[in-house]
């Protein structure tokens, strides 16, 4: 009988701990590239990407927003589906496309027979103003070895909350960000 009584007992209190453990809550993945964008079959002149450098927090999974000036939160349940590095480069490939620019890989690519790129990010955030925050520089190199350094420091208003609008307006950022650089390439 007593028996009987400890197993009920050691059987109540694994019940009651998985009752209180709850149902873990569900993850979701985003892109900053679009899928659904095409690319332009019309390119009129090709940028080899040299590489991204990105600051320390956007090197890991979780979406990262700016709860206040000096506070940042990265999320655990928001993640991104790629690490940040080859979905910017997949959204700024895409989007230059738009502009008859093809983005390649320097691996893909002879770089000594075009333009290259090298893109230095300090912030792409969602911030607790309202918008998303997305500013660095980026350097690009003519075949004849000409060097052209142009910071960025773009604003994009948030249309809601949460981060499905965040991701937009940071395909916006990027979109502003690949108009600039392609002017630049056509000058």
């Amino acid at each position: 009988m007593r028996t009987l009584k400890v197993a009920t007992f050691w059987l109540s209190a694994a019940f009651l701990l998985t009752a209180c453990s709850g149902t873990p809550s569900s993850l979701t993945y985003y892109l900053l590239h679009s899928p659904a964008k095409s690319a332009s079959s019309e390119v009129t002149s090709t940028l080899v990407l040299n590489g991204i450098s990105l600051p320390e927090y956007l090197k890991q999974r979780g979406l990262v927003y700016q709860i206040s000036d000096t506070n940042l939160h990265i999320s655990t349940k928001h993640l991104w589906a790629e690490p940040v590095e080859a979905g910017l480069s997949k959204a700024l490939s895409h989007s230059l496309a738009s502009h008859n620019v093809r983005l390649v890989r320097k691996d893909h690519y002879n770089a000594a027979t075009s333009a290259n790129i090298s893109l230095y990010i300090n912030d792409l955030v969602s911030s607790h103003t309202g918008e998303v925050i997305f500013s660095g520089e980026y350097v690009i190199t003519s075949i004849a070895d000409k060097s052209t350094i142009t910071p960025f420091h773009l604003r994009t208003n948030l249309s809601n909350d949460g981060f499905s609008a965040s991701i937009n307006a940071m395909r916006e950022a990027v979109d502003t960000l690949s108009a600039m650089i392609a002017k630049d390439m056509n000058q």
